[in-house]
């Protein structure tokens, strides 16, 4: 993993996934804020129905099915790509791009109905999100079709 490529790849890489946990931490922080200023719940008329519990089995499915993905684009097309960087870019995309939908959509049913639970649910996928991080050792295992 040391050829100007696979530096060039993590450094991608390692941008593409700060530039995603800094939006998140970013919209948490602001979540928080209108809460603590008396702002949220900003649903005027009332919880919308089902949309907290719709949000609570995304968290738990979104990131399985993202984690699922990943690891059969690593297995199938990483190890097997005329071009394994773009096809890593496109299996880590998919990946934390899941785990950011479940994250959002709980800061959103949290700014609107202004359940604390939820703000916890997306601490707790951002979180998951940050250990989600590439290193070289990672990118080098994910590189050799290893998830």
């Amino acid at each position: 993993m040391h050829t100007p490529e696979a530096a060039d790849l993590r450094r991608q890489l390692t941008v593409l996934h700060m530039a995603l946990c800094l939006g998140c931490a970013a919209f948490l922080g602001v979540a928080a804020y209108l809460w603590g200023s008396g702002t949220a719940p900003m649903a005027h008329r009332g919880p919308i129905p089902y949309l907290g519990q719709v949000a609570l089995v995304l968290a738990v499915a979104a990131p399985l099915v993202a984690m699922a993905l990943f690891r059969k684009g690593v297995r199938g097309e990483v190890a097997q790509a005329t071009d394994p960087g773009a096809a890593l870019r496109k299996a880590c995309t998919l990946h934390w791009a899941l785990i950011e939908g479940a994250l959002i959509l709980n800061l959103v049913v949290f700014l609107l109905h202004a359940e604390p639970l939820h703000w916890g649910v997306a601490a707790g996928l951002l979180l998951l999100l940050v250990l989600r991080a590439p290193s070289e050792r990672r990118i080098q295992r994910w590189l050799t079709g290893t998830p």
